[in-house]
């Protein structure tokens, strides 16, 4: 694979190449920019991932347990995908209970859909069962709320201790 600066190098020493191949590498790092901004819902297939996506993650996680079979998470996941996919301020990861029982029982999921919602590693609520869009809507606003509150006690107290 190519590094920019040495792509960046080659374009400028042969213009010719660098007006033909321009438009395409400037669509290439657009597409690439923008799949990094809105990566922000994905599918956890073991333990090592949600590790790594959701105890780690440094904005609240939706963490939709569900399953194929399951007629309400059908509906659900898609409403989800959707509320959140412009969203920078949260993540939405799914996890299909059936491929993944250690995460089901490490967190007690006794029925699907299931959402648990991570915030610093740590679940901060929990829903079973299907919600319309209203109350999804406000399900994510309220996440948020804790989120942007729990922020501001952080920066107060790291302005206490400077002090």
């Amino acid at each position: 694979m190519l590094k920019l600066p040495t792509l960046v190098a080659r374009l400028q020493a042969s213009p010719a190449v660098a007006q033909r191949s321009l438009p395409i590498t400037l669509s290439a790092i657009q597409k690439f920019s923008q799949s990094q901004t809105t990566l922000k819902t994905y599918t956890i297939n073991n333990h090592n991932e949600f590790d790594q996506k959701i105890i780690n993650s440094n904005v609240p996680v939706i963490v939709n347990f569900h399953a194929d079979w399951c007629a309400p998470c059908k509906t659900l996941t898609p409403m989800l995908t959707t509320r959140l996919e412009n969203a920078e301020d949260i993540d939405l990861a799914v996890i299909d209970v059936d491929k993944n029982i250690d995460l089901v029982e490490t967190f007690d999921v006794r029925a699907v859909p299931a959402i648990l919602v991570f915030r610093n590693g740590i679940v901060t609520d929990k829903l079973v069962g299907l919600m319309d869009d209203q109350n999804i809507g406000e399900f994510i606003e309220k996440i948020r709320t804790k989120a942007r509150l729990q922020k501001e006690t952080e920066r107060e107290e790291a302005t206490k201790k400077s002090k």
